[in-house]
C-alpha cells in the first residue's frame, strides 16, 4: 500500500515537472545566516559538485547551492528550520513533511519526481525508492567533469534489496543525453548485462556488523498481523502463547469450566505499534487491515500521515482512542508508558489489556528472535580472507557471505519466532525484528553487486566498530575489483548481480 502511495503522489509531481526539468535558476547567493562553528564533513559534500546531502546543522555552507534531503527523520533533516535559506531538494512526500511540518518556505523547498532523471546546477539527479520510510529515496548523481561522468549513489538510509542494484544500473546505463523516466527504471527486462562503474557509493552503515541479520520485512509483518488476530480472537491464546502444556495437568483441567464466562465476552485487547516521526506504516497497516480495525494517532502524527497523500491512509484513521490499532511513539512502548496509555484507552474504548509492539533492528537477536543464539559471520581479519586476489581467498569469502546470510536472515519469520519482552496481567510487550535498515548480509550482497571504486560509509560508531566497518567495505571493494577475472577463470562469466551467493537476483532473505 505504501508504495502505491509514493508513486501516485509523486505522478502528480511528474507532470508537474515535465515543463521544467531543469533545476538551476537559483543561485548560490542566498541570505545571510549565523553558521555553525562546526566543520562540514567530508563525507556530507558530494565530490565534483556543489551539492550537500543531509547536511542541515552546519549552517549555510558557502559552495552549496543545493542541498538534498534523503528522508524525514530527525538525524537527518536535523538544523533545517523555518529560517533557513538555502534550496532544499527531496521527493514530494519529504517535501510536504519540511513544509507542514518545520515551517519551511514552499519556494526553498523542490521536490523532484522519482524515477525520473532531473538536472539540477547541470548535474543529473535520479531519486529512486530507498524501502525505508515514506519518501525516503536513493539518490544517483551523474556529474559531468574534465576527467568524464562522475557517477555517485548516495543510499541515504535503506534497506538493500535487488530491485536498487537493477534499478541504479537501469539508470547509470542510459546516456545522459537522454531521458530516464519510471517505465525505464521499473522495467524488469532492461537490466544491463554489463555493470558499469559507480565512481563514489556513500552507504548506510548502521547495521555493518555479522551479528545483525534480519528476517525479510514481509514475513515480519505476516506473522505479527496473524498473532495479532489470533489474539484477538481467541481469549486463551496469549495466555498459553509459548508455553508448553504440562501432560499430567492439561487432561484435568480441560474439564474445569471457566471461572468468570463473562469475562471472554466483555473483553477488548487493545493494539499499540511503536513508531517514529515516519517509519513503521506497513505494520500497523497490515494489523489494523487483518483485524478490519481502524487507527488512533496523536493529532501531530495525523498530520504527519496526511503528508503521504494517501486518502485511503487517512480515511482509515479514528478520531478518538475507540480504535483498536494506536501508534505511539517508540519511546512510549514499554511496561509504565503503555499501562498509563491503556488506562486512558479505556475511558472511550473499553480495553481490557494491550500488547505492543517494538518494531526495530536492534531487536534482532537472542531470545527475542528465536531463542538462538548470535549468529557468527564473517572476521575481516581471519587469515582466509587474508587474500582476498587469491582464488581461495576469494572462495572462503563467498562461503562466509552465504553462511552470514543464512543464519537467520534466509528464514522464514513465523509467529513462533515472537517473544515477550515484558508481560503484566494487563500488558504485554513484543520487540519485532523489523528493520527499515540493511543487515550485513544484505549490505555485503549490495556493495558486492556494484562496482564501485570508493565506498563511504555514512554512519559512525565507537573507533573500534568505525575500523572493523572499514576493514569489510576495503574487502568487499577488493574482492569486488577481482570478482570478474575469478569468474572468468569458472567459466561463470555472468555479471555481479547474477552471482548466486554475492549478488542479489536469488537473494531469499531480501525482499
Amino acid at each position: 500500500m505504501l508504495r502505491e502511495i509514493e508513486h501516485k503522489s509523486f505522478d502528480i509531481c511528474v507532470a508537474h515537472e515535465a515543463s521544467k526539468p531543469v533545476y538551476n535558476k537559483h543561485t548560490p547567493e542566498v541570505a545571510p545566516q549565523p553558521r555553525s562553528v562546526r566543520p562540514l564533513p567530508d563525507y556530507k559534500r558530494m565530490p565534483f559538485t556543489t551539492f550537500t546531502v543531509d547536511a542541515f546543522k552546519y549552517g549555510i555552507v558557502e559552495f552549496c547551492t543545493a542541498y538534498f534531503l534523503t528522508h524525514f527523520h530527525s538525524d537527518h533533516y536535523g538544523g533545517l528550520t523555518r529560517s533557513f535559506s538555502g534550496h532544499v531538494y527531496c521527493s514530494r512526500i519529504t517535501a510536504n513533511c519540511v513544509v507542514q511540518k518545520l515551517g519551511v518556505s514552499h519556494e526553498l523547498v523542490h521536490a523532484l519526481p522519482m524515477n525520473t532523471r532531473c538536472n539540477v546546477h547541470g548535474v543529473h539527479v535520479t531519486f529512486i525508492d530507498a524501502n525505508h520510510c515514506p519518501g525516503a529515496v536513493i539518490i544517483v548523481f551523474e556529474v559531468p567533469s574534465e576527467q568524464g561522468l562522475v557517477r555517485i549513489v548516495h543510499t541515504g538510509d535503506f534497506r538493500a534489496s535487488r530491485e536498487h542494484v537493477e534499478q541504479i544500473l537501469r539508470i547509470v546505463a542510459i546516456d545522459t543525453q537522454k531521458a530516464v523516466l519510471p517505465e525505464h527504471v521499473m522495467c524488469a527486462q532492461a537490466t544491463p548485462c554489463v555493470s558499469p562503474t559507480i565512481d563514489y557509493v556513500y552507504l548506510d552503515t548502521t547495521y555493518l556488523q555479522p551479528s545483525y541479520v534480519f528476517p525479510p520485512q514481509t514475513d515480519v509483518v505476516r506473522a505479527v498481523a496473524s498473532f495479532c488476530t489470533k489474539v484477538n480472537t481467541d481469549a486463551s491464546f496469549l495466555p498459553n502463547f509459548g508455553h508448553k502444556p504440562n501432560p499430567r495437568i492439561s487432561p484435568i483441567t480441560r474439564w474445569f469450566p471457566s471461572r468468570n464466562p463473562q469475562s471472554v465476552r466483555k473483553r477488548r485487547v487493545l493494539f499499540v505499534v511503536g513508531s517514529y516521526t515516519i517509519g513503521k506504516e506497513r505494520l500497523f497497516i497490515e494489523i489494523a487491515q487483518h483485524l478490519g480495525a481502524r487507527i488512533y494517532v496523536s493529532p501531530a502524527k495525523r498530520r504527519m500521515l496526511e503528508c503521504l497523500g494517501s486518502s485511503q491512509l487517512v480515511q482509515m484513521l479514528a478520531p478518538d482512542m475507540s480504535a483498536q490499532v494506536h501508534v505511539v511513539e517508540m519511546s512510549k512502548v514499554n511496561m509504565k508508558g503503555m499501562a498509563e496509555h491503556l488506562a486512558s484507552a479505556q475511558k472511550c474504548g473499553g480495553f481490557s489489556s494491550v500488547v505492543a509492539f517494538s518494531p526495530t533492528g536492534w531487536a534482532h537477536s537472542g531470545m527475542h528472535y528465536g531463542a538462538r543464539p548470535e549468529p557468527r559471520g564473517p572476521d575481516p581479519l581471519d587469515p582466509g580472507l587474508a587474500d582476498p586476489e587469491s582464488h581461495a581467498g576469494f572462495e572462503r569469502t563467498v562461503q562466509l557471505l552465504a553462511q552470514a546470510a543464512c543464519m537467520h536472515g534466509d528464514s522464514t519469520f513465523t509467529i513462533d519466532n515472537l517473544k515477550p519482552r515484558g508481560s503484566s496481567s494487563t500488558v504485554t510487550i513484543f520487540p519485532v525484528p523489523y528493520s527499515e535498515h540493511s543487515s550485513f548480509a544484505e549490505l555485503a550482497r549490495f556493495v558486492c553487486s556494484l562496482k564501485a571504486t570508493h565506498i563511504i560509509p555514512t554512519v559512525f560508531s565507537s573507533p573500534a566498530i568505525n575500523d572493523t566497518a572499514a576493514r569489510w567495505l576495503r574487502h568487499w571493494q577488493t574482492i569486488n575489483i577481482h570478482f570478474e577475472r575469478w569468474a572468468r577463470a569458472a567459466d561463470a562469466n555472468i555479471p555481479p548481480t547474477h552471482h548466486p551467493t554475492l549478488g542479489l537476483r536469488d537473494c531469499k532473505n531480501i525482499v
